[in-house]
């Protein structure tokens, strides 16, 4: 096992192992490499032939943080390695604890594996994150029938009263598409917690690592920003931004719904419109996902 801290120099073998193990909507490198702050640094725990856990160093408290479902390895060797890495940090580098988010089967080997007595304890569940997903086969972009009714009433009112024009966000001037985060920023609760330096290094980078990013003009003016890209070894599509000016009623549903009609057109066989808690699925809810998986976000520590 190797560690590495410098994620620009090693971009091409953190870019294999994603390749090769990658199976889930965050494993993207840009994603992975825009997140990195002064504060908390990018650590890829490398254990060869492509294998690896993308993981996060938070200097302020001496935590480290797993990645979302950061593990790039064949299913059946996903715990062994998380399990190693925990050891690592926890023991050799005397971190204070390790934050995880991992899907609902790996919880439950991570869990069982702990009960045993091997130094280490999982912490109560922090909370979960509902990740709905859309199945494309099941979009109508057309919008008919009783079951898009209610899309169908807004987008009708939308168009009626507002002139929309879709274009690709890079061909936006890079200053606008900052006073749409800022703006949208502004309006977000305190306690949420965003790092608007992220969205920043995107708009600097003309959205590399994106497979798709528009944005939608409202009479004349930039409003959104909607990006995201391929899952790795999927069909599927992972939402990951959706940038929204809240003062134009509807835009939101407008923004997705062209996303949808775009990735149906475009063959995808699902949609994922990324994690979020319960209480903030109703606007999700809307697009009628066919399913909703959880992620679950806890602690292991020392015992």
């Amino acid at each position: 096992m190797k560690l590495i801290g410098d994620i620009a120099r090693y971009k091409d073998k953190i870019k294999k192992g994603i390749r090769k193990y990658g199976n889930f909507a965050e494993q993207n490198y840009n994603h992975y490499l825009y997140s990195e702050t002064k504060a908390d640094k990018n650590v890829f725990f490398d254990f060869g032939s492509g294998r690896g856990v993308l993981t996060k160093f938070h200097q302020r408290d001496n935590s480290w943080s797993l990645f979302p479902n950061g593990v790039l390895a064949p299913k059946d060797e996903r715990l062994d390695l998380l399990l190693e890495t925990a050891k690592y940090i926890l023991k050799k580098k005397k971190g204070k604890r390790f934050v995880v988010e991992v899907l609902e089967d790996l919880r439950k080997e991570i869990l069982g594996k702990l009960r045993a007595r091997n130094g280490l304890r999982a912490c109560s569940c922090n909370y979960v994150l509902y990740w709905p997903l859309y199945n494309m086969g099941l979009w109508d972009s057309r919008l008919r029938g009783s079951r898009w009714k209610k899309l169908r009433n807004i987008k009708n009112r939308f168009s009626r009263k507002n002139a929309v024009k879709v274009v690709d966000s890079i061909k936006v001037p890079k200053e606008k598409l900052k006073e749409i985060v800022a703006k949208w920023l502004g309006k977000r609760q305190k306690n949420d917690k965003v790092d608007k330096d992220y969205y920043y290094k995107l708009i600097e980078n003309n959205f590399k690592g994106m497979d798709m990013a528009k944005t939608l003009y409202v009479n004349g003016k930039p409003c959104t920003i909607t990006a995201g890209w391929k899952i790795p070894n999927t069909k599927n599509y992972y939402s990951s931004i959706g940038i929204f000016d809240y003062s134009c009623q509807g835009l939101g549903e407008i923004a997705n719904m062209d996303d949808l009609n775009r990735l149906k057109k475009q063959g995808y066989e699902y949609a994922d419109f990324g994690g979020s808690e319960k209480a903030l699925l109703s606007f999700k809810r809307k697009f009628r996902p066919e399913k909703i998986y959880k992620t679950y976000i806890f602690s292991i520590a020392r015992r």
